[in-house]
């Protein structure tokens, strides 16, 4: 859930990042520089971070939420679930998207690599603030949730997950951060109800 206070401090660095980005006036960037190191000192007091990692913005541009992507891969009234290694808890397929693909390219790759089976992507079915769930970073992410049917493959872990398994969505095992029972429930309507894709 959204934080007021993290949201104002990010906020203020964002704006001081695009200014450094932006400005040419020495004035203006000496006061962003000042505004940066403010929002740095702040982020640091408020969250405990170590100082070098409260630069969130430091190899942005523009500072912009970050995107993700997620698989609803559905099989016989079940949904495919993969079990973190590192939290123990589960989550559907999925992660952030990548340089060289697109998030719908990214959403077939990491099914693949996560749960060992091969799937196409015909619909997004929903663009998630993920502010409004269970997401505890402090960066913003914006995540998509693409419907995914299997072509081939079987359920094989990789370095990330231990276990590839199918459930009912009234009977889902406790969730990683990354997803939570709302978003897909919201999806899972779209694909059932056959629904414009949910945006937020």
């Amino acid at each position: 859930m959204s934080d007021k206070v993290l949201e104002f401090i990010k906020k203020v660095q964002s704006i001081s990042q695009i200014g450094l980005s932006f400005s040419t006036d020495p004035y203006a960037i000496d006061n962003y520089n000042e505004l940066k190191e403010l929002s740095l000192e702040m982020l640091h007091s408020y969250t405990g971070l170590p100082k070098a990692e409260c630069d969130l913005y430091k190899d942005y541009h523009y500072p912009t939420p970050q995107p993700a992507v997620r698989a609803m891969v559905l099989k016989d009234g079940k949904v495919l679930l993969v079990k973190e290694k590192d939290s123990g808890e589960w989550s559907l397929p999925g992660g952030w998207c990548d340089i060289d693909c697109t998030p719908k390219q990214t959403a077939i790759k990491e099914t693949f690599e996560e749960s060992g089976y091969v799937i196409e992507c015909p619909k997004l079915l929903a663009v998630f603030d993920r502010r409004n769930y269970t997401q505890k970073s402090i960066y913003d992410v914006y995540c998509l949730y693409f419907q995914g049917n299997v072509v081939s493959g079987e359920a094989k872990c990789n370095h990330e997950t231990s276990e590839v398994a199918w459930f009912e969505l009234d009977n889902l095992p406790v969730l990683s951060r990354k997803n939570s029972i709302e978003e897909i429930k919201k999806a899972y309507k779209v694909y059932a109800e056959q629904l414009e894709t949910y945006f937020e």
